[in-house]
């Protein structure tokens, strides 16, 4: 049976409190895991450690670190994700699959066509959540690298904060009015590769403009429509199979 695996930003020292109360609870009430249980301990950048359990409180879990080793990411380019908010339990789903995937950057932007189920809802607590699925995901695929998780109030902004640092050569819009389809060959050269996806109802005619005015290139991944929360994780294996990363 496999360790439980738990998430610990800070594997330097040889022990980890932990006083995160879902995790707590987690650990504690479903896993039942008791003082001496072993355990493994990730910080999400790579380093893994073994562990075990020193002892148990309401209010923390102490941890014992011990033989920390550090796991090279298996994907030798850069995979960036960047998709708009869509229905929660869908975006959850979307997230997971990523994360499972190995994307190093997920990039969360507010589409001018966002579903109605979240246009007056606070989405500060929703990128809370995601956050938390993104460990969770980690923790039960065996991830060990941890994406960065960043959040826009549009596309416009998002690509801005792009722009400055890269040439948006590596950058495909994947589109359903597309033209063409994602080429053998014009990914191989690439170091970073990043991927742009739209909401349930399509990007809108200004997010086509910013799009267009940068020269992104728009390509298919299909002959049929893909679900909003499909699109990205099909994306993402499209580029994998193409480049030889399964």
């Amino acid at each position: 049976m496999r360790k439980p695996r738990i998430f610990c930003p800070e594997l330097s020292s040889p022990s980890y409190k932990c006083t995160n109360i879902k995790q707590i609870h987690h650990l504690a009430k479903v896993l039942r895991l008791k003082p001496n249980d072993p355990v493994e301990l990730f910080d999400g950048k790579g380093s893994l450690a073994n562990g075990a359990i020193q002892e148990i409180a309401k209010a923390y879990i102490k941890f014992e670190v011990d033989g920390i080793s550090f796991i090279q990411n298996p994907h030798l380019k850069f995979y960036q994700a960047i998709i708009p908010y869509i229905k929660k339990e869908n975006l959850i789903y979307s997230l997971q699959k990523l994360v499972e995937l190995g994307v190093n950057s997920l990039v969360i932007y507010k589409p001018e066509l966002l579903d109605q189920s979240l246009a007056k809802k606070d989405l500060s607590k929703l990128n809370d959540r995601l956050k938390e699925v993104a460990i969770l995901a980690c923790e039960q695929s065996g991830c060990n690298h941890l994406p960065e998780i960043k959040f826009f109030n549009d596309l416009r902004q998002c690509l801005q904060s792009i722009e400055g640092n890269t040439n948006f050569e590596g950058l495909f819009v994947l589109d359903t009015i597309a033209n063409q389809f994602l080429k053998d060959n014009e990914s191989l050269r690439l170091n970073e590769i990043s991927i742009i996806t739209g909401p349930e109802s399509g990007y809108s005619e200004k997010e086509r403009e910013t799009m267009n005015a940068l020269g992104l290139k728009s390509r298919k991944i299909g002959h049929y429509v893909l679900r909003a929360e499909t699109a990205p994780v099909v994306g993402i294996s499209k580029f994998h199979t193409l480049l030889g990363e399964h």
